[in-house]
């Protein structure tokens, strides 16, 4: 929500808006303060069980908007009032052992922070019904206007190359993303520039997403090249595991024969017909063909092993590539949140530049904006509040500029 504050130059704007500032909150605060306190995550709440010490104590809620209490466990607190929760520990006590009373309240209230165009951005303690404008004046009103002294078009033109700077950074990110994205789905690399991005020239652009291209094709070739070698080995296990089967199955045959032999002339050296001279010498040819089998099973066993590695190397390749891109692209969604930031904050920066170029009389109207980030639903999403809406614990207040004039908006 726009809000225009009225200013005089830099330092009698300031004084003039702690005075307005001053009388607006004495007809305000009432009303803002009414209503029972919700409570929020990072606050910490003092639990008082009279009747058994060993149930009290200070208790901090976390991000996930609950409390880890004795025999109850994680209670959901975010957004209740005090009433509401201790009821619901007083019921839930009441279970396990009669006759206690519960006690609840707020030791201590997550810390507000207000950053953007203050004299002092910063961390500042909460107080249950503080407003917008209240926080605005504890972060000292309006930051003061470009020093007297510094030129206010080469900062301009500064602010402009840093945009421009920043434009070509975050389009490399978002180039590079796209590459990632490909790399973890497995598909081909494609980037179409997208307008919210802020593409710089086409010249850019095509030269940005060539070298990454070149990238993804070499790290897909060099991915392909040691998988398709493993595959060879492989290829080259499997068929020597199959060879050595089939020659197992052969020795096999042979020691049944060899058996049958020994038998036929343990028999024959019973009746006296053969000399045991014989019999001793098929008893050795089993002993060696036994050796045989028992070196042919270390060969198999051996061999089997080695396919079980090739394997594992195989799955491990294959997901090595889609974790790399993993990683990476987590990285590179941080980098870029970072790079429309730094977006904001420059185009915010060039709009102050903008108004005190435009100043010739040291008197206008300058609009500001007031939002919160604050945890919704366990993420945190930034929402408009106006100067009389209320500021929640946890909160993050910016205050920005707000340019009415196309004037400045063209500068």
């Amino acid at each position: 929500m726009e809000q225009a504050i009225p200013t005089a130059g830099p330092r009698r704007g300031t004084l003039r808006f702690a005075a307005v500032l001053g009388a607006l909150l004495l007809a305000l605060t009432g009303e803002a303060r009414g209503g029972e306190y919700p409570v929020a995550s990072g606050d910490v709440l003092r639990i008082t069980v009279y009747g058994d010490n060993g149930l009290s104590g200070s208790f901090p809620v976390g991000a996930d908007g609950t409390i880890g209490y004795p025999l109850l466990g994680n209670l959901p607190v975010a957004g209740k009032g005090i009433e509401d929760i201790r009821k619901v520990i007083d019921d839930g006590l009441k279970v396990h052992v009669a006759n206690l009373s519960v006690a609840v309240a707020v030791e201590i209230y997550a810390p507000v922070y207000i950053v953007g165009e203050v004299q002092k951005p910063g961390k500042y303690e909460f107080r249950p019904g503080m407003i917008a404008l209240e926080l605005f004046a504890l972060g000292g009103g309006q930051k003061e206007a470009i020093a007297e002294g510094e030129s206010g078009s080469t900062r301009l033109a500064s602010l402009r190359q840093e945009y421009a700077d920043l434009g070509v950074q975050l389009l490399a990110q978002d180039v590079k993303r796209a590459r990632l994205e490909a790399e973890l789905d497995g598909r081909p690399f494609s980037y179409v520039a997208r307008d919210e991005i802020g593409t710089p020239d086409a010249r850019i652009v095509q030269q940005v997403v060539e070298a990454e291209r070149t990238l993804y094709e070499l790290r897909r070739e060099a991915v392909e090249t040691e998988l398709n070698s493993l595959e060879q080995q492989r290829v080259g296990f499997v068929e020597e595991i199959d060879t050595l089967e089939k020659s197992g199955k052969l020795r096999d045959g042979e020691l049944a024969l060899l058996n049958e032999d020994v038998k036929v002339a343990s028999a024959m050296v019973e009746r006296g017909l053969t000399s045991k001279t014989q019999l001793r010498e098929k008893q050795r040819e089993i002993s060696s063909t036994n050796r045989d089998v028992l070196e042919f099973g270390s060969f198999l066993a051996r061999a089997r092993q080695n396919l079980t590695v090739i394997d594992g190397r195989l799955v491990s390749l294959r997901g090595q590539r889609r974790g790399d891109a993993a990683s990476e692209l987590r990285e590179v969604n941080i980098d870029i949140l970072r790079l429309r930031r730094k977006l904001a904050y420059t185009v915010q920066s060039m709009a102050e530049a903008g108004i005190a170029l435009q100043k010739k009389d040291g008197s206008r109207q300058i609009a500001f904006r007031f939002s919160a980030i604050r945890l919704v639903d366990g993420k945190y999403q930034e929402v408009e509040v106006g100067q009389t809406d209320p500021v929640l614990a946890g909160d993050i207040l910016r205050v920005s500029i707000v340019l009415a004039e196309e004037a400045i908006a063209r500068r």
